[in-house]
């Protein structure tokens, strides 16, 4: 009876933690398009469907099914939880380069004709940055590991992006 009873309570743990994993690789799955692009994301969302087996295998052999669950989360989720820091670091410096464009505007009259002034709080966004200004407006684009993967920002247009 108590052996019983363990199956039973592993089997829920097997079930429990796929359905943790599958959950939380399907949140990530939604900011693949951004970090990575249509053909990835697809290739993200067909990863996580997997689950779906896995939980099936769970049901019959839970010790496999949290060995094949376990697996694949280590595959998929540090992969895109880290991009997805990579990212925010980047959004979070475009605002930081924003309102230095904005304030120069504010104090000279004039958009800035390039960002020299600007000091990056992580320099090596700077090789993901192109900045260019004419006809008293900007425009700042950027991209994350792929410049077919572009976002940009103008003041009369505010953010953008453009998916591979």
């Amino acid at each position: 009876m108590k052996s019983d009873m363990h199956g039973k309570e592993f089997r829920a743990f097997a079930i429990l933690l796929v359905l943790l994993l599958a959950g939380t690789e399907a949140f990530l799955a939604h900011n693949t398009l951004y970090t990575e692009g249509e053909v990835m994301q697809g290739l993200y969302w067909l990863l996580v469907y997997v689950n779906i087996p896995i939980i099936a295998v769970a049901l019959w052999k839970p010790r496999i099914g949290v060995w094949c669950a376990l697996v694949l989360g280590a595959m998929l989720l540090p992969w895109q939880a880290s991009e997805n820091r990579k990212w925010a670091v980047i959004h979070e410096e475009i605002f930081a380069i924003i309102d230095h464009v904005e304030a120069a505007k504010e104090s000279d009259g004039a958009y800035p004709a390039t960002l020299d002034g600007y000091e990056y709080q992580r320099p090596w966004i700077r090789e993901h940055v192109l900045y260019g200004s004419s006809d008293g407006s900007y425009r700042l684009d950027y991209f994350m590991d792929d410049r077919g993967i572009g976002y940009w920002y103008k003041p009369e247009g505010g953010f953008d992006y453009y998916p591979d």
